[in-house]
C-alpha cells in the first residue's frame, strides 16, 4: 500500500530499482477542475496587459532601453502564459472564453502567429514529448551543441514556423487560410511602424519580445525536459521533471512551471493549482518513478526528494544549512506474522532511545529498506497499530513479481534487520475525546493497513464516536485482518461490512460502488471518510463524495503488472468513412494516439480531457479514462469517452467518433 502523503528516505543516493518502461494506466485525480472562469489567470491577463500600457508609454518617452527591454520580455513570458492555459482549455469551460483569452494573448507573444498555428504545434509536443524535433517542435531547444541552444530558445518561434509549413498540406484549409492572414497582417503591420519613423521603438519592442522568448524556451521547454531521455509513451513521468527548492520565489517566478510535470501529467489544471495537485498525490507520482532535480539541477532519486521534502520546502542537499535530515535507523524484527496466504505482518522493535524517533499518530506509514540480490529495496508501508499500543507493526501484501513483498513473505524472519525512516503521513483527522462524532472508512485489499490504526486509536481515543467500514477483498481467506475486525466489532460502535468480489454466496457479493456506499454509511451525516485503495476506487468514490476537507484519501496504483488490466486488445475506431483496426494494449497509447498513428484524422484540441472535442461513443466493449473534465454523468452512462484519455479493457473494443 503506497499513501499519497510525503515520505522521507535517506539523502545520499542509494541503489534503485530498474525503471519499468511500461506505461501506467490511470492517472491519480490531481483533484482540480476546470473553472467556470480561472480568475488569476484573467487577472494575469488584465495585469500584464497594463504593463504593456506601460511599456508602450516608456517606448513613446524614450525611456531608458535596460528598463523596455526586460519589461517587453515580461509581458511575452506572462502572456503566454495565459495563451498556454488558454490551448490546454484550463481559463474557462466555455470554449468561446476560453479560446477569446488565447486569441487576446498571442498578439504579445508572437503577433504574427494564429491561434491555431500554436495551438497545433504545442498540442504536438505534448503528444510526442521528447520526440526528435521533426516529431516532437519543442526538441529543438535541446537539440545540438551547448554553445548553440542560447540561439535555439531565442529562435523557437521561427522553428515553430518552419515545423508548421513541413505540415501545413495536413491541416485544414481554413486554419492554414486564417494563418497566412495573420502572418501577412502582422508582417505588414510592423513594416508600416518601421516606415512611418517609430523604427527604433519597433527594435526595442522586438528585442524584449526576443528575450521573452529565449527566457520561454528555457523556462517551459529546456529546463523541464532536457536530459531526459524517455518519452512521453515510453514513461510519461520520467519524460517531464519536476524543479524543486527555493520555492518561495522560484514558483511565482517560473509561474508555476517549475511544477512542469504536473502539467504534462494534467494538461487542463490551471497553472496556479499545479503545487497543490502535486502535494495532493505526492506518493502517487513518486512511486511512478516521477523525475525530479533540485533547482540547481541536480537529480533526486524518490527517496531523496521524500528526504528533502520532509526537512522544508526551502532546504535542498549538498551543505544547504537545515536541520538534520532524518535517517534509517536498523531496527530488529521482533516477529513476523502470518495473516493471509498472501500477506504478513511486521513487528519491529524500537530501542528505548529511539522510542521518541518513531512515537507514531494513527494513519501514519514508515518507509523500510532491505538489501536485496546486493540493491537497496526501499518500500512504502502503513502502520496497523493502536497509537496506544507504542507497537510499531506493518502489513506487508505480496503484489506479483513484487522484489520486497517477495522477500518479507519468503526470507524475512525474526531477528533479521530492516532500515526503516520515522514515521510520517497526514491521513488523519485529530482527535477529541469529548466529541462525537461518525467515521465512514472504505478499504480495498492492503487498504485496511492504515484504517486499522485510525479504527483502533479512534475507539479509545474517542468514545462516543463511531466508526463503519466497508471493505472488499476477493475471498474471505484473502481478507487481512478479517479476525481482529470481527473482534474489534463486538463493541457496538464499530460497524463492518465485507464486500467480496469472489464470493457469490457473500452477503455482499461484487464490488464497491458509489450507490453501495452510500446505502451502508446511510443517511446520518458524516464527520470524515477515509478512502484508502486503488487509484480508481478512490477517485471514482472522492467523485461521488466531493472534495470537501471532510475526505481523506490515500491511494495505491495499480500498474502494467496487474493482470486484471493489462489486457491485449482488438481496437476498431470509425470516423466518418474511414474505420480502423487495431491491437492496443490497455497500458499503452490512448484511442486518439492510436487513431492518429492508424491515420485517421479525428478531432481534438486540448490533450487534456478537457474540451471534449475528442469524443467518441463505445459501441462495444469498455474503456477507461484517465480523467475527464468535459462529460457529464449522462454522457458517460451513454457509453461516451474523451479518446485523448480513454484506454481498452476489454479484450475487444469499438468506438465511433461520429456516433
Amino acid at each position: 500500500m503506497t499513501p499519497t502523503t510525503p515520505m522521507p528516505p535517506m539523502p545520499t543516493s542509494t541503489a534503485t530499482r530498474p525503471v519499468d518502461l511500461r506505461p501506467v494506466l490511470g492517472l491519480p485525480d490531481p483533484g482540480e477542475r476546470v473553472p467556470t472562469l480561472a480568475w488569476p489567470t484573467a487577472g494575469l491577463y488584465v495585469g500584464t496587459l497594463g504593463l504593456f500600457v506601460v511599456q508602450i508609454v516608456g517606448l513613446a518617452r524614450s525611456w531608458t532601453p535596460w528598463a523596455l527591454v526586460p519589461m517587453g520580455a515580461a509581458v511575452t513570458y506572462l502572456m503566454f502564459t495565459v495563451l498556454h492555459e488558454s490551448i490546454h482549455h484550463a481559463v474557462s469551460t466555455n470554449t468561446r472564453l476560453n479560446d477569446l483569452f488565447g486569441r487576446l494573448a498571442i498578439p504579445f507573444v508572437a503577433p504574427y502567429a494564429s491561434f491555431a498555428l500554436v495551438k497545433f504545434i504545442h498540442i504536438e509536443h505534448h503528444r510526442n514529448t521528447n520526440e526528435p524535433k521533426l516529431v516532437d517542435p519543442d526538441q529543438w531547444t535541446s537539440e545540438g551543441p551547448a554553445w548553440q541552444l542560447p540561439f535555439r530558445w531565442a529562435s523557437l518561434d521561427l522553428w515553430y514556423v518552419a515545423f508548421y509549413l513541413h505540415r501545413i498540406g495536413e491541416r485544414p484549409r481554413r486554419e492554414v487560410a486564417v494563418t497566412l492572414a495573420v502572418f501577412v497582417g502582422a508582417i505588414a503591420g510592423l513594416a508600416s511602424v518601421a516606415v512611418l519613423g517609430a523604427g527604433p521603438e519597433l527594435l526595442l519592442w522586438l528585442v524584449g519580445q526576443r528575450l521573452g522568448v529565449l527566457v520561454l524556451a528555457w523556462w517551459f521547454d529546456y529546463l523541464p525536459h532536457h536530459g531526459l531521455p524517455l518519452t512521453q509513451r515510453q514513461h510519461k513521468y520520467q519524460a517531464t521533471r519536476v524543479r524543486v527548492g527555493r520555492e518561495s520565489w522560484m514558483t511565482p517566478l517560473f509561474v508555476y512551471q517549475n511544477y512542469h510535470l504536473v502539467h504534462h501529467l494534467h494538461p487542463s489544471v490551471p497553472f496556479y493549482r499545479y503545487v497543490r495537485a502535486w502535494r495532493r498525490n505526492e506518493q502517487a507520482y513518486l512511486d511512478r518513478d516521477a523525475a525530479i532535480s533540485t533547482w540547481f539541477g541536480r537529480s533526486l532519486t524518490a527517496d531523496e526528494y521524500r528526504t528533502w521534502r520532509r526537512l522544508t520546502d526551502d532546504v535542498v542537499l549538498d551543505g544547504d544549512a537545515g536541520r538534520a535530515a532524518p535517517v534509517f535507523h536498523p531496527l530488529r524484527v521482533a516477529a513476523v506474522e502470518t495473516l493471509t496466504e498472501e500477506s504478513r505482518l511486521v513487528v519491529l522493535e524500537v530501542p528505548a532511545d529511539l522510542a521518541e524517533t518513531y512515537a507514531y499518530r494513527h494513519g501514519q506509514h514508515v518507509t523500510v529498506r532491505a538489501i536485496i540480490d546486493g540493491a537497496a529495496v526501499t518500500r512504502t508501508y502503513s502502520i496497523v497499530s493502536a497509537v496506544s499500543e507504542r507497537r510499531l507493526a506493518i502489513a506487508v501484501r505480496h503484489v506479483p513479481g513484487g522484489i520486497f513483498s517477495g522477500y518479507v513473505l519468503e526470507h524475512l524472519q525474526a531477528g533479521d534487520l530492516l532500515d526503516v525512516l520515522p514515521p510520517a503521513g497526514h491521513f488523519r483527522t485529530e482527535l477529541d475525546p469529548a466529541a462525537r462524532r461518525r467515521y465512514v472508512a472504505v478499504a480495498a485489499g492492503s487498504g485496511i493497513t492504515p484504517i486499522m490504526s485510525i479504527v483502533r486509536t479512534v475507539l479509545e481515543e474517542e468514545p462516543r464516536s463511531t466508526v463503519t467500514v466497508v471493505y472488499g477483498n476477493r475471498t474471505p481467506s484473502s481478507t487481512m485482518f478479517r479476525g481482529e475486525l470481527a473482534a474489534l466489532a463486538a463493541d457496538d460502535r464499530l460497524r463492518v461490512h465485507h464486500v467480496l468480489s469472489r464470493t457469490p454466496d457473500a452477503e455482499l457479493p461484487g464490488r464497491i460502488t458509489p450507490s453501495l456506499v452510500r446505502e451502508l454509511a446511510g443517511e446520518d451525516p458524516v464527520d470524515a471518510w477515509f478512502l484508502c485503495g486503488p487509484d480508481a476506487l478512490v477517485r471514482e468514490l472522492s467523485t461521488e463524495l466531493g472534495t470537501t476537507e471532510r475526505v481523506l484519501t490515500e491511494v495505491f496504483h495499480t500498474t502494467a503488472t496487474d493482470p486484471a488490466i493489462d489486457v491485449e486488445s482488438r481496437v476498431v475506431i470509425a470516423h466518418g468513412e474511414r474505420r480502423l483496426e487495431i491491437d492496443l494494449r490497455s497500458t499503452g497509447d490512448t484511442l486518439l494516439d492510436a487513431a492518429l498513428q492508424g491515420g485517421l484524422e479525428p478531432p481534438y484540441s486540448c490533450a487534456g480531457g478537457a474540451c471534449g472535442t475528442c469524443r467518441a461513443k463505445v459501441l462495444l466493449g469498455r474503456a477507461v479514462m484517465d480523467q475527464n473534465h468535459a462529460l457529464d454523468d449522462a454522457e458517460v452512462a451513454a457509453g461516451y469517452v474523451l479518446t485523448c484519455q480513454a484506454h481498452p479493457v476489454t479484450e475487444e473494443l469499438h468506438v465511433d467518433y461520429d456516433a
